[in-house]
């Protein structure tokens, strides 16, 4: 069995789209038409998650997934996490996780499914428009304080020799607003086709 993990929050979730649209979900579709019998696509994305929140949970269901029955079982896990912990309440300079612990938490991320795979993956975040996300009832997202963020996901990753797709500076160089929701954080289907096609090349 080839058993794929994804560990996010309600982007991965696929909040505000049609939840067969999200990518994960795209990805799932993709390798089924490959390989029905023996690829399973497990995504563990739970809104409102930050790293502290993938931490606490991510042995129990890793676990449970990455049981080698068989020789040939394997796993990949795959991270999306992040943009909860940028969040900031109250304060421009409050976020929910600061940036040495967010560093901490991806370490400890990373030699925890190393325990299970060589296989793994980091998405990077999603930038936000900031037009309507400064401030909700007191809740602020900044895409400087996203990429800053990310960068500490890409040099760990960097570091570690570790797969990691960048997501916020490849769409900030663009009319990245036509791949968002209206609520102006979530991707819309065409922000998740974009992240689908960056994440299906790795499993060809």
């Amino acid at each position: 069995m080839y058993n794929i993990l994804i560990f996010g929050d309600s982007i991965a979730a696929g909040r505000k789209i049609n939840k067969i649209k999200s990518w994960p979900s795209l990805l799932a579709q993709f390798l089924d038409k490959k390989d029905k019998d023996f690829t399973l696509v497990h995504n563990l994305s739970i809104p409102g998650d930050s790293s502290n929140d993938v931490l606490k949970r991510f042995s129990v269901e890793a676990e449970a997934r990455c049981k080698k029955i068989y020789p040939d079982d394997r796993c990949s896990i795959i991270f999306t996490i992040g943009i909860n912990d940028t969040k900031c309440i109250n304060s421009v300079n409050n976020p929910v996780t600061n940036e040495k612990t967010f560093l901490k938490n991806i370490i400890s991320l990373i030699e925890r499914a190393q325990k299970y795979t060589n296989h793994i993956i980091f998405v990077g975040l999603t930038p936000v428009d900031e037009s309507k996300t400064i401030s909700l009832d007191g809740v602020y997202f900044f895409n400087e304080k996203i990429k800053a963020y990310e960068k500490i996901i890409q040099d760990e990753c960097k570091k570690r020799k570790i797969v990691f797709l960048d997501i916020v500076n490849e769409w900030l160089k663009s009319n990245y607003l036509r791949f968002l929701s209206n609520d102006g954080i979530h991707p819309n289907e065409k922000g998740h086709q974009k992240i689908f096609k960056k994440v299906k090349i790795l499993f060809k």
